[in-house]
């Protein structure tokens, strides 16, 4: 019998950089390659439970804990003041210990999948000589002149209508590219100690010119985020990536909230992910008066610590829990109301329900301002996010024409191939 080929999946995150490689690793192994995910160790339950294979990648919490000297919330809050928290503190601390994880993850290994930002993945395939691609998650991580992402750092025109506009925003990205990688010194130092040679790639923005990988994908809706004519030419834009769980059959909300679903019209689902919660602030006790105000129902996806709080604050039109399946319980909302993370945003989009993002850092605030030009929701800063004007956008999207257009949207994305496409690709080159 055919030894199925080996195929390592490495990637680092919150819950929304993991489910993407499941999603892959789950689809490979229906097509007969032996897939392994290389993750931190909080994330060994959730991949093993979709019976896919799991390899320790640091950093884990507690690194990242230990070498900061705070806890998990104090590490969110530095994350959330500091823009090059993720690539001083995380890629580039961990570099060394991350490429030494990828490279004992891959013994035997046909092909390497990666994150688009673990540049220590990037070095342990080039040092091997894999076919390599790699996943960006969101928008944002592939940068355009001629239709940038929103990037609150960088002062792009996110709408160029002349050759001298795209040009300025070329001059923009060249700034930002510089400034990131004046502070690539150690990876540069490392390439140098592993005997790879200099390289002018850029790994954090668009990856340039001289990207190393076969394939670069970009696991998102065409529709949501087109290619572009200056994306790097081996791109292509995929979908989505849902997947059915291993436990998808059995998986169902709680009695207790399918009971509250059941007693009245659909409610406001309000949720920060798997990350926000850690950083909540007033987002919840805003969202909260809000729905009252309205005389609206409310579902509150909430962290522990909110979860505590709130339990004895609740009416009955609220109802607050820690978890709940999003594929699950946002078909039957009336609307979804969030941080703007790109799996959540997603679902959103699949359950074609109109959306408000209140983004926190990074890719949000571009998901939200996807969202808003696509006429699918809202876009609300999250330093102006308040009882009145939470108000004010959500009677806003009840008067308007975003819950067709949701609807309608979801029927784009739902024929999409998503990660199929990067399936596909695994087994024309290996």
């Amino acid at each position: 019998m055919k030894k199925p080929k080996k195929a390592v999946l490495a990637t680092f995150g919150t819950l929304g950089d993991i489910y993407p490689f499941i999603a892959i690793a789950l689809a490979l192994q229906a097509r007969g390659f032996a897939p392994v995910i290389a993750a931190p160790a909080m994330h060994q339950r959730a991949i093993e439970a979709e019976g896919v294979a799991f390899a320790h990648l640091h950093p884990h919490e507690r690194d990242i804990v230990e070498a900061l000297s705070v806890d998990i919330p104090g590490a969110y809050k530095i994350m959330l003041k500091n823009p090059h928290f993720i690539l001083d503190e995380i890629y580039m601390r961990f570099l060394s210990k991350t490429y030494e994880d990828v490279l004992d993850a891959s013994a035997d290994a046909q092909i390497i999948i990666t994150h688009s930002l673990l540049v220590g993945a990037h070095q342990a395939a080039e040092s091997l000589a894999l076919p390599c691609a790699r996943v960006a998650l969101a928008p944002l991580h592939l940068q355009s002149a001629a239709a940038p992402s929103l990037t609150p750092s960088a002062p792009y025109i996110l709408h160029p209508k002349s050759r001298a506009a795209v040009q300025y925003n070329r001059i923009v990205r060249a700034a930002v590219r510089l400034s990131v990688n004046v502070r690539m010194g150690r990876l540069h130092a490392f390439r140098r100690k592993i005997g790879l040679p200099p390289t002018r790639e850029d790994f954090f923005l668009d990856f340039g010119r001289e990207n190393k990988a076969q394939a670069v994908f970009g696991l998102f809706s065409p529709h949501f985020a087109p290619v572009q004519p200056d994306h790097p030419k081996n791109i292509s834009a995929s979908g989505f990536p849902f997947y059915k769980p291993a436990d998808a059959e059995r998986r169902e909300l709680s009695p207790d909230l399918q009971s509250f679903l059941s007693a009245g019209e659909p409610p406001i689902i309000f949720t920060l992910g798997s990350f926000a919660p850690e950083v909540s602030g007033e987002f919840y006790d805003q969202s909260i008066r809000a729905a009252r105000a309205l005389r609206r129902r409310a579902v509150l996806l909430v962290g522990a610590k909110d979860a505590a709080r709130f339990a004895s604050l609740v009416g009955p039109y609220e109802y607050v829990c820690e978890q709940a399946p999003h594929g699950l319980l946002f078909p039957k909302g009336l609307c979804i109301v969030h941080h703007g993370g790109v799996g959540t945003t997603a679902e959103a989009l699949r359950a074609g329900k109109p959306q408000i993002v209140v983004p926190f850092f990074g890719d949000q605030p571009d998901h939200g301002a996807r969202v808003e030009r696509l006429g699918l929701g809202l876009a609300l800063k999250l330093s102006v996010y308040e009882e009145h004007r939470a108000i004010a956008a959500l009677q806003k999207l009840f008067a308007g024409d975003y819950a067709e257009k949701a609807k309608s949207f979801a029927k784009l994305i739902a024929v999409e191939k998503g990660v199929e496409t990067i399936v596909d690709w695994a087994e024309r080159i290996s």
